[in-house]
């Protein structure tokens, strides 16, 4: 068989089929991303026909709109110093010889070469080291690093390119070495550092790596706003927002593609880089305009916690400006925090992690005397075990994981934990993919508690769970509604905010709390210690406990707030849905604390029971 290329595979029906099923599997889904951004139903999984509206939602996205607006200020900043840089390193390469030449070649290669997660925890180490605050220079620093190195090769395999031969006849012809590199190098290079530019341009638009390790206060961008939103499930109005986003860096990258192809003229390599010099002086104008250090407040939360009208009103009412950044876990809290090199002025942990904190001496006590709707908490949560004084935290929202069914598809009653080990439900069982979740419904239901910190108790849990795995069809926290609407699954245990909002758009879902009882959670407000606008905090949190502000809260997030005045306020049927959360006996509640060195125990049960 005759070899029709250079490995020699030929030409068969088998290689090509191969080709275009990897192909179809590298980019088919993101034409099938693209088209459900347009569904008009909020679940992915069913079509319920074309629509705009969560472009609408997109465009109306404050938050997301403080991301595209820090994204293309570090993408501009960043992408100049990188071409700058980068062109030079280029030419020192291609023009001199040098000691340390090779060391300094090689040393290009190293961002490229390095896996980004390393890369962004050694960027990470070294501002801690130095002392250098988490923010835009930050991130900034961490893009020019990155980036630089694809510009400097990109500019490099140019330079070789370049007869050398130019470059003498015009330093023959009486050129200076300035206008030699102006005049006739850099035009020839030209399309080398545009595509380049917008090779960086593109990498730093995208980045969430480097930029999730390095990025403070006030410094979101648009790829950590997405991943925040995924802890809520892939929803249509994600996809549009990648869609936006694929479009942009797709225009990027076509863009410099046309122009590595073409003759590039010295003009429009200057009207580039003025034009973003331009943008970057029009947005850092705009950027400080806006912060007035005084009337700032950096917020650490999860998205889509606060809701934006409420903290519109704030703002409007106050003149106090949120920067708001998100963090996905507690843990993540923790780790930034203990940092110290985040400028966070007021953050949202849970119950157990406030504990933690209060050990570590990372909050600051609040002053309950600025607290004019203080009086309007319920007792019962004030003073709670993780803090007993109550000084350093303030209630936010409580809830619970309770049981998530639909009703049409199950057999009453659904009234317990044990139908989770339910033959009649094989296959169509779906569990939080969640540690303590799992194991402390195990734990319950042998009779115990995560707190016990028993590990024998954990090794009958363990079991309990392996018994019940070939009965479940996956582990997933994210996308619970979009499983249980596709009828894929039939029953979940689910956190209840999430739980309730399935069940007020679809009736034919119900929202249990078996007998056996269930984990309680309290999300709360707390002050770091380091805080630099710790009055505003206070203002904010005062805000929120206001009545009328905490029903709107309520209505929105469907976490009932420990608030007395604010049942009284809400919508009948929003009343009607939250009732039950409103009138629970906390004694069927159970905080799961810390646990100490047994949750490394916890941690090796579950990576056993996930990996067999």
């Amino acid at each position: 068989m005759a070899r029709n290329n250079d490995l020699g595979l030929g030409t068969g029906l088998w290689l090509r089929v191969a080709t275009w099923l990897s192909v179809a599997f590298l980019f088919l889904p993101i034409p099938i991303l693209i088209i459900f951004s347009f569904n008009a139903s909020r679940q992915v999984t069913h079509w319920e026909g074309f629509s705009l509206k969560w472009y609408a939602v997109a465009f109306a996205d404050r938050a997301l709109w403080t991301g595209v607006q820090n994204s293309l200020i570090i993408a501009a900043v960043s992408t100049l110093l990188a071409t700058v840089l980068g062109t030079a390193a280029a030419l020192a390469l291609s023009k001199y010889t040098f000691r340390g030449r090779v060391l300094f070649q090689n040393l290009i290669y190293i961002p490229i070469i390095l896996p980004e997660i390393i890369f962004g925890l050694s960027l990470l180490a070294l501002f801690i080291l130095i002392r250098m605050p988490l923010g835009f220079t930050s991130v900034i620093c961490a893009h020019v690093t990155f980036s630089l190195s694809f510009v400097a090769l990109i500019v490099l395999a140019r330079l070789h390119q370049f007869d050398r031969r130019l470059e003498e006849a015009s330093l023959d012809l009486g050129a200076n070495r300035l206008q030699t590199l102006r005049y006739v190098i850099l035009p020839v290079i030209a399309p080398g550092i545009v595509s380049g530019a917008m090779f960086a341009f593109t990498l730093s638009l995208d980045d969430f790596v480097s930029t999730l390790f390095t990025a403070g206060a006030n410094s979101t961008t648009l790829p950590l706003r997405i991943y925040s939103l995924v802890k809520y499930g892939v929803t249509p109005e994600l996809n549009a927002i990648s869609t936006l986003l694929i479009l942009v860096t797709l225009a990027a990258l076509l863009a410099g593609h046309y122009l590595q192809r073409r003759a590039v003229s010295q003009r429009l390599v200057l009207g580039l880089g003025g034009g973003t010099a331009a943008l970057v002086a029009v947005l850092l104008i705009v950027s400080i305009a806006l912060a007035d250090d005084r009337h700032t407040l950096n917020v650490y939360n999860y998205a889509g916690y606060f809701p934006d009208s409420i903290l519109a009103d704030f703002e409007k009412e106050t003149g106090i400006r949120i920067n708001y950044s998100y963090f996905n876990d507690n843990e993540e809290l923790l780790s930034r925090l203990s940092l110290g090199a985040c400028d966070y002025d007021l953050v949202v942990p849970s119950d157990y992690m406030v504990r933690t904190m209060i050990k570590l001496k990372l909050l600051a006590r609040i002053n309950r005397e600025s607290l004019a709707n203080y009086a309007n908490l319920d007792e019962r949560f004030t003073r709670m075990e993780f803090d007993p004084t109550g000084e350093y935290y303030i209630p936010y929202t409580y809830g619970c994981t309770g049981l998530l069914y639909n009703r049409e598809l199950t057999q009453p009653p659904v009234d317990s934990w044990r139908v989770l080990w339910d033959e009649r439900y094989k296959g169509r069982i779906l569990m939080l993919d969640d540690m303590r979740e799992c194991f402390g419904l195990a734990f319950r239901l042998l009779g115990g508690s995560l707190t016990d910190r028993d590990p024998r108790m954990l090794q009958d849990a363990l079991a309990l769970l392996r018994k019940q795995k070939p009965l479940v069809l996956r582990y997933d926290s994210n996308t619970v509604d979009s499983i249980l609407l596709s009828r894929e699954a039939y029953l979940a245990p689910y956190w209840s905010g999430g739980g309730l909002r399935l069940t007020k758009d679809h009736p034919e879902f119900e929202f249990a709390i078996p007998r056996e009882g269930v984990p309680m959670f309290v999300d709360t407000f707390c002050i770091p210690r380091d805080a630099r606008h710790k009055e505003n905090a206070e203002r904010l949190i005062d805000f929120m406990l206001r009545p009328d502000i905490a029903a709107r809260c309520m209505e929105e997030l469907l976490y009932p707030m420990p608030n007395t005045q604010a049942p009284a306020l809400l919508p009948e049927d929003i009343h009607a849905l939250l009732q039950p959360m409103l009138t629970l006996d906390l004694k069927k509640l159970q905080l799961v604390g810390e646990l100490g060195e047994f949750n490394k125990d916890v941690d090796r049960a579950w990576t056993e029971l996930r990996s067999r």
